[in-house]
This record gives C-alpha cells, structure tokens and sequence, in this order.
C-alpha cells in the first residue's frame, strides 16, 4: 500500500511535529511517522521539562536565535491555552569572578534584555537555600524559565492537527527508497510505503542510524539525571519561588519542585558514548551519578544534598562534533531535509527550528541565517 503527501516528517518529536505545523501553515499536505507515541518517553524530547535560557557566554548567534523563540513560545502558550513556557526566571552560579556568566551578562546588557548580578549576599538572602561561600557572584535573568517538554510535544501535535496534519504513531521507517530525482518513499516496519514530494528526517538519536548511508557524525550519548524530593521546606522550591539554576563550572543544572513534589537535576556534560541506545535503562540511576549530584548539592544546595526519596531517569543526547545543530537538504536528494544534532540545548529553539526547517523546505531559505547548520562544515564519509 502507498500513501502520497506533500511531505512525510519522520519523527514526531518536538522538532518534528513544529516543522509540520509550519509545514501546514504554507499550505503543504503533512504526514507525521513516527515509531512510538507522540510524545513518548523514549524521544530525546520526552521527558517533563527543559531549560529556556538567553544565555550563551559570548556566543551572540543562540542568544539571538532565543531571543527570536521567545514570542513563539508565548504564542504556543496562547494557542495551547496552556503554560507550556514557563518564565519563573534562570539562575546562573558563577564560581569566578570572569568567565562564562561574565560573558553572557554582557550580551545581555548589550542587547538590552533583563539581567540582575547578584552579590553572595543579595543571593542569600532571596534564595536562603543556597551557599553563598560557594559562588563568586550569580546572574539572573527572569526571561528564562522552563519548558514543560511533553505537554509542549502534545500541545503541538494537537494544534499541527487541527491544521490538517496525520500523525501516524507506530510507523518506523526502516527504508528509505530513492531514484533518480532523490527520495521516492520511505516504508516503515508494516510494509507500508509512503510516497512525496518532500521529505524531513527529524528522528532524534535515531537519525544517524536511519541515515547511515550518508555517515552523519552524529554521536548518542547517555545522559543521567536524578529526581529527588526535598527532605524540608518543599514550598520554597515551587516554581513561583526557585527558578531553573545552573552552574557550567560544575556542569550541574536543575528546576525547582514538579510532578510530585520532585526536583530535577542533571549534567550537561557529554555522558559516555553508545551504539545503540537501550531503553531497558530508562529508569536506571548508578551510584557515580548519584554521589556527584550528592556532592553538587552539598555544596551549592546544602539542604538538599540528604535527600531519601528519588529515582533516576535516562535520556540520549544527539550530539554533533561541534555542538551546533544540523539542518539542511541530504547531498544527493534535493527534495530531502534533515534536522538534527540537537540534545542537550535544543529544545529551547523548537518553534524557530520547525518555522525555519518549514521555509527551507517550501523557499529554498529561511529568515533564520542556517550557516552554521549546514552539512557541508563536515566531511562525510558515505557508505
């Protein structure tokens, strides 16, 4: 059986299920594959919430490309009638006086966002949890805050099919079929075969084992992250009193009080690699992980650093050699797009990842300047 659209997304993860909102917006015919559930848990934007900073030391190019999320973010909220992004503000520690914090603070001021420097004395006594010995200073801006990432996966899905949008679950796509003209089809593990004019691969951690033709260098790491309820005080760590915080010294980000009364925090440094990914690991937590994130805590949060009540929880990063993000047309299918390459700090930029993939694929550019993501900055090795 052959199903024809205008184009097939496949993956409907955040990434994806933007794009074919946007896809639909231009009038294109959208068909959403993808293996699993939309949202599930297993997607590299699964999960219950993201970080949304400005923030990016001195690199101007994301803080701008935030800056442009930022009101697509509010109308998702308004669309959604949901508070899919939540600004309850980012805390940055800084350990020294220089460094990455001074940097961002000053694309901030440059460009004129919301910031406050706080002294250790200023942090102390609005954020009575913290050490102030263990900071130089910290930054604040309240623009940031944190995206609810499943219900903004499913919020999407919703509006993208109210625009006319099928979001087929269930469907891996184990072959992609290609002629003369580029990519004919892809069929998925039923035998079904879906034909367009156009194609999007947003598969996630999957995307370089489903291109492995085109030997993307895409590396899936395994990244840990704990769950812990406070012992005391929980209300001091509701959203409306904690914002999102993060220390890149100690490579350790966190959000205050969610499902459950339950923080989150994890590690933003790259966890080691894998071939594959195992979703028997899901729910696993190793004692390394558990004692670092004791060890943070103790000295930046010490009242939480004793906590009984948590459990762990496992997702995979796509990561790319450069850390910048891919989205462009396949080499040798012109009518064939990828975007991918973004675990660890890309879901922040869903809805101008998924409007600027939508105006690549409809007009051949889009207002967002997608240098720094194209596929020609590696050498691929074909196999």
């Amino acid at each position: 059986m052959s199903v024809k659209n205008s184009v097939v997304v496949v993956g409907g993860g955040i990434m994806g299920v933007q794009a074919a909102w946007r896809l639909a917006l231009l009038g294109r015919s959208v068909t959403v594959l993808d293996q699993f559930d939309v949202p599930n848990q297993w997607a590299a934007s699964g999960d219950h919430l993201r970080v949304f900073r400005l923030t990016y030391g001195k690199d101007e190019f994301y803080t701008e490309m935030a800056l442009k999320s930022l009101p697509l973010w509010l109308e998702l909220n308004a669309l959604s009638e949901e508070t899919l992004l939540q600004q309850n503000g980012v805390l940055e520690l800084a350990t020294k006086a220089a460094g990455y914090e001074a940097q961002s603070l000053a694309v901030l001021k440059g460009r004129g966002v919301r910031y406050e420097k706080l002294d250790p004395a200023e942090l102390r006594r609005r954020y009575p949890m913290y050490n102030p010995r263990a900071v130089k200073w910290a930054l604040f801006h309240p623009d940031g805050g944190m995206i609810w990432a499943n219900r903004a996966v499913s919020a999407t899905a919703s509006i993208a099919q109210r625009k006319g949008v099928r979001i087929r679950s269930n469907a891996r796509v184990t072959q992609i079929l290609k002629d003369k003209n580029g990519v004919r089809a892809v069929k998925d593990a039923s035998g079904k075969t879906w034909e367009a004019e156009k194609f999007l691969f947003a598969s996630g951690y999957w995307t370089g084992e489903l291109l492995k033709s085109y030997g993307l260098p895409i590396k899936v790491t395994k990244q840990e992250q704990l769950f812990l309820r406070p012992l005391s005080s929980r209300g001091r760590y509701r959203p409306e009193h904690f914002p999102v915080f993060a220390s890149l010294s100690h490579g350790f980000y966190g959000f205050p009080a969610h499902v459950h009364g339950f923080i989150k925090i994890g590690d933003h440094r790259k966890g080691p690699a894998v071939k594959k990914p195992d979703p028997e690991q899901l729910r696993t937590l190793t004692p390394k992980f558990e004692k670092a994130s004791r060890a943070f805590l103790r000295r930046f949060i010490p009242e939480l650093a004793d906590f009984t009540e948590f459990e762990g929880h496992v997702c995979w990063y796509d990561n790319t050699p450069d850390d910048d993000f891919i989205l462009d047309r396949l080499p040798d299918a012109p009518n064939a797009f990828v975007a991918a390459g973004f675990s660890g700090h890309g879901f922040k930029f869903a809805p101008l990842i998924g409007k600027s993939a939508a105006e690549l694929m409809v007009a051949d550019k889009s207002e967002l300047n997608l240098h720094r993501f194209r596929l020609g900055r590696f050498k691929l090795r074909r196999r």
